[in-house]
């Protein structure tokens, strides 16, 4: 029983170690998301403005524009792709496994220990049964 309870304390601090990596992997993917939003800010502010000043001189004043567009949606687009990423940690995943190979060892531990304290009651419970079954039913076959 006491390897039950070992058991089962493994795997909360591995479930605890696996939800830390998450939670950094989570902190670290909105940090992406944030340097996207800031790189958006900053591409609509001063890149609009020098870029289409450069390119209308060119292209003219709608073509100018459609190019600063574009511009802004690849590095939007690169930002977006940084921040979507699967970054699954390894940490995270080695924890996930201690932590189900702990619950499958608890409860097989739990229920090798359960049938090896109940098999012998369960024998002296079959063994009455069998002795008080007559006196029961009242005594009559059917």
């Amino acid at each position: 029983m006491l390897r039950t309870f070992s058991l089962v304390g493994m795997a909360a601090q591995a479930e605890s170690r696996r939800l830390k990596a998450k939670a950094s992997a989570t902190g670290t993917r909105m940090a992406f998301y944030a340097g996207a939003g800031i790189m958006g800010l900053a591409a609509f502010v001063v890149l609009h403005f020098v870029l289409w000043f450069l390119a209308r001189n060119t292209f003219g004043t709608v073509v100018s524009s459609l190019l600063v567009m574009v511009f802004d949606l690849v590095l939007a687009g690169i930002c977006v792709f940084l921040a979507s990423r699967n970054s699954s940690v390894r940490e995270e995943m080695e924890a996930q496994a201690v932590r189900n190979v702990a619950l499958t060892g608890a409860a097989q531990s739990a229920v090798s220990g359960f049938t090896t304290q109940a098999g012998p009651l369960m024998a002296l419970a079959g063994i009455a049964i069998a002795a008080l079954w007559p006196k029961l039913r009242g005594g009559r076959r059917v």
